[in-house]
């Protein structure tokens, strides 16, 4: 959950000590980390250009070996942007070759969180790392292992994160060690027990673990927002180093961790784009997992990671949804709204079949449910926070189907 807080947060955060340590100076007092021209022209060839960087990043409980959370974070300083690709915890995966090399032993078929847990705590996140670059297809640079306090403790630093909470969480976990839940629905402050609530929460969502992920998407994103300020690494400094060093695993050198840091002011929240794996839940003898689909994945990879457009898809279509049919659910709280969107996207030269009320689970942002990859980007705009997901079973019979959001008013 907090990949990508410690990865340009806590792990820049020790890196700004260790520069102020050397030079007396801050990294965030201008616009420039140096002034003299002779030291800016070594620090430029320090940190380099058009960085691309690969991490994952796993949330652990306090034994640290279960995993809960997994994301592969991407990022690409020529465009300063972010792309998250979250792994749900239930993906069935044959543990591949260099997982049983590296462990000595033959394993077969498993959740993907199980991969970590047999690695234990010497192996764990190499062996988690290896199966994501061969289920991915990827190189994975770094791993972040966070345990669970981390998020507690950070969030209590900024203040706080303000988010608006898509239904009443209650859930006791507490005999089997874990966290007590228990939230209201609606717009408030979290602080960090609470947050960690948030995250944690898994019972009841009507699309299982992907619903639980689009929940901790949209929560991380607010408090990246957030937490990604030159005012808030400064002031925060000192609670960022300690929870460095008190919660976080990586194998990011000091080295690497200063050549970050002059990226994190650099972020366009804006540009940040989050993504499941795409695939299905589904029960084999008995046992619920997550199947990923390989080909789709590879579509989702190569967009994401190497900006890729599908095999295909053109700009034009790719950004031209009028020649297929929609259909507008009202998910959010006020009557007449899915009415209301329906004969605007009709004035705008789209064909949108008769509105209709949602009757699943309501979150606060607007969901464009598609079939395929390359389509609906171009009915983002006309929304306040809408987000498009590749569900086709989701969709029904039109070939996008909107799901309005509590936002929308």
């Amino acid at each position: 959950m907090l990949s990508i807080v410690m990865v340009f947060v806590v792990l820049a955060g020790g890196a700004c000590f260790a520069y102020h340590k050397v030079t007396g100076e801050w990294p965030f007092g201008g616009d420039t980390i140096a002034k003299d021209a002779d030291e800016t022209s070594m620090l430029d060839a320090l940190l380099g250009r058009n960085m691309k960087l690969n991490v994952a990043v796993f949330g652990v409980d306090a034994d640290g070996t279960r995993t809960d959370v997994a994301f592969v974070v991407h990022y690409d300083s020529s465009q300063e942007s972010l792309s998250l690709l979250s792994i749900p915890r239930d993906t069935r995966v044959d543990v591949c070759t260099d997982v049983e090399q590296l462990l000595g032993k033959r394993y077969g078929v498993m959740k993907f969180n199980a991969v970590h847990a047999i690695g234990g705590k010497e192996y764990g996140p190499q062996a988690a790392v290896l199966q994501l670059e061969d289920m991915l297809g990827i190189k994975i640079d770094h791993y972040v292992k966070v345990d669970f306090n981390a998020l507690v403790e950070i969030v209590d630093a900024v203040g706080g994160v303000e988010v608006d909470v898509p239904r009443d969480m209650k859930w006791d976990m507490s005999d089997t060690g874990d966290i007590k839940i228990d939230l209201k629905k609606g717009l408030q402050t979290l602080d960090g027990n609470k947050a960690l609530q948030l995250v944690r929460f898994r019972k009841g969502y009507a699309n299982g673990d992907v619903g639980r992920i689009q929940v901790q998407q949209m929560f991380l994103k607010a408090l990246a927002t957030k937490v990604l300020s030159t005012e808030s690494i400064v002031k925060n400094l000192g609670d960022y180093i300690k929870v460095m060093y008190k919660y976080v695993d990586t194998d990011v050198s000091l080295s690497d961790a200063l050549k970050y840091a002059n990226y994190i002011t650099k972020i366009d929240m804006s540009k940040m784009t989050m993504e499941t794996l795409p695939g299905v839940g589904q029960y084999i003898s008995g046992v619920s997992y997550f199947i990923h689909d390989p080909a789709e994945t590879t579509e989702v990879v190569d967009r994401l990671f190497y900006n890729v457009a599908p095999a295909g898809n053109t700009d034009s279509d790719s950004s031209n949804s009028k020649d297929l049919t929609i259909e507008v659910s009202n998910g959010g709280t006020v009557a007449g709204l899915a009415a209301r969107f329906t004969e605007l996207l009709k004035n705008e030269g789209y064909t949108v079949t008769e509105p209709t009320n949602y009757t699943g689970e309501k979150l606060s942002y607007t969901r464009i449910l598609v079939k395929n990859e390359g389509v609906g980007q171009d009915l983002v705009s006309y929304f306040k926070d809408a987000r498009v997901e590749v569900l086709p079973n989701a969709v029904g019979s039109a070939d996008i189907r909107i799901v309005l959001g509590t936002n929308e008013q």
